[in-house]
């Protein structure tokens, strides 16, 4: 008989189920992880043991680099960094089990009183609205969409700036756990 490893916990997936529970343990929620791994789109189940409503998530974290910001990123938009992230157009219009939200985890590094540090922002986004954001966005090579997200953590505000002459106002689902009330 052969073991195999048939279900691995992902950094980032663990990160926003941490932060969901802390951000939502009194209001009745519980999150869950589903046990297969090949479950494909869906990341997290949160369940508001309450009214037996249940949310499922897909969770994207940014890839962590070392961006330092430009000159016109700076003036644009502020303060602050971005995160870089790369979806199949497949996992936002036709994934093969239906999701609820979309999670994005960004990753800012920041400058501690003694060392660098990594400051941690959530984009909460429901699937129907993140579709028509994306509406006006041009789609890449491969049927993959880029994302350039910006955070600027002092004015709370958050842009998708990949495209210039596009950018998307996502200020509102930043950090936006009330969302699940």
């Amino acid at each position: 008989m052969s073991i195999k490893n048939f279900w691995s916990l992902n950094v980032d997936e663990a990160l926003v189920a941490d932060k969901l529970q802390t951000e939502l343990k009194n209001k009745g929620y519980e999150v869950f992880f589903p046990l297969r791994s090949q479950l494909k789109d869906i990341d997290l189940i949160l369940v508001n043991l309450k009214n037996k409503k249940s949310y499922t998530i897909q969770v994207k974290g940014s890839r962590t680099y070392a961006h330092i910001p430009q000159k016109r990123e700076v003036e644009r938009f502020g303060e602050g960094q971005s995160g870089w992230f790369t979806i199949r157009s497949k996992s936002i219009f036709q994934p093969e089990n239906p999701i609820d939200y979309f999670i994005f985890l960004i990753h800012l590094e920041t400058q501690g009183k003694i060392k660098k540090e990594i400051e941690l922002h959530y984009l909460v986004i429901p699937i129907e609205n993140f579709r028509n954001l994306l509406k006006n966005k041009e789609i890449g090579k491969h049927d993959l969409y880029d994302f350039f997200i910006w955070i600027n953590p002092k004015e709370r505000k958050a842009y998708d700036y990949r495209e210039w002459k596009n950018i998307i106002e996502l200020t509102q689902y930043l950090d936006n756990f009330d969302i699940f009330e």
